[in-house]
């Protein structure tokens, strides 16, 4: 899908910002957005059958529903469970983020708004929506029993899992780190998963299958991060990156039982079909460096290369 085919909604109690933000997508090659005053207003639209929208910009702080309140909403909505929603907020509410991402936002732009950001902003979305247009392709190739390999993917591929609502994208998770400062990024620790023999998964089962194999893997460790603030996202490769509070660390083996029980839950289906049950490998709790040059590829990296070759769960180290 090509960006000036996609539509958008914005959402923002300012007429002023509508204004800007119609001008400077259209001079980027976007449509016009279609504008809601209210989050009121946007919900209605969306829940038009006859309105179809490829993203949504919902901006956080708005007078009676806020933002967070009618993301969640938005996400409540079956056909728009997986839309890429843009929060928009100023500097001093950039304290919502985090809540904003918890109940399904995919990134944030911050007001005010500058064409180089917003360009860049944009085409992640485009990227993301794309994405999700080849998922549901590959569903109902699935469900029509046509040929889904034609639908491919590498194992490596940080693909969109189905039906996982707890989950964002990883492109997302990397552009939300990248916008926090050296402070606060300090502040959060990345915990890494894999599914032990998940190479060997991804050949032995179509592409849909692998799919939903990975989304019971993360619903497993979501179940098992409900006392925590956490970003998690599917990385590829049979990977999963949790972003955490490091003011609340996780007991590690109080994790591991848990993770363990919520994967037996699959134990009955898994050996139905005849294969192998879910086991799942946990790695470090890394942070980032103050002073690091690359902080968040060298946190999200060292992360993932602590939950490799490991057979238990190392000690907390810090990225360069």
């Amino acid at each position: 899908m090509m960006s000036a085919n996609m539509r958008y909604l914005a959402v923002d109690d300012d007429p002023a910002f509508h204004f800007v933000l119609t001008k400077m997508m259209t001079q980027l090659g976007y449509q016009p957005p279609v504008c809601a005053i209210s989050a009121v207003e946007a919900l209605k639209y969306l829940a038009d059958p006859h309105e179809q929208f490829d993203a949504i910009l919902l901006d956080i702080q708005m007078p009676g529903m806020d933002g967070i309140e009618a993301c969640q909403h938005i996400r409540a909505m079956p056909h728009h469970s997986d839309t890429p929603i843009m929060m928009v907020t100023t500097m001093n509410g950039r304290e919502f983020v985090d809540q904003a991402f918890a109940v399904g936002a995919t990134d944030y732009l911050t007001k005010p708004i500058n064409r180089i950001e917003l360009q860049a902003r944009l085409g992640m979305l485009d990227r993301l929506v794309k994405e999700h247009a080849n998922a549901r392709s590959l569903q109902f190739a699935m469900e029509s029993m046509d040929d889904v390999e034609s639908f491919g993917f590498g194992f490596e591929d940080a693909v969109t899992l189905p039906k996982c609502g707890s989950l964002i994208d990883y492109l997302a998770l990397e552009n939300h780190l990248l916008t926090l400062s050296r402070l606060k990024l300090h502040s959060h620790t990345a915990l890494a998963f894999q599914v032990v023999g998940g190479a060997s998964l991804f050949k032995r089962l179509n592409r849909m299958e692998f799919l939903d194999c990975m989304a019971d893997v993360g619903s497993a460790i979501a179940a098992c991060m409900k006392r925590q603030t956490f970003l998690l996202a599917y990385a590829g490769s049979g990977e999963f990156v949790c972003i955490l509070n490091r003011a609340h660390p996780v007991d590690m083996l109080e994790l591991e039982q848990e993770l363990s029980s919520e994967l037996m839950v699959y134990d009955a289906v898994y050996d139905s079909l005849g294969l192998p049950m879910l086991e799942v490998r946990i790695g470090a709790t890394v942070t980032s460096g103050l002073f690091s040059t690359s902080a968040v590829k060298t946190m999200l990296g060292r992360a993932r290369a602590s939950v490799r070759g490991q057979s238990g769960y190392p000690m907390q180290f810090m990225a360069g």
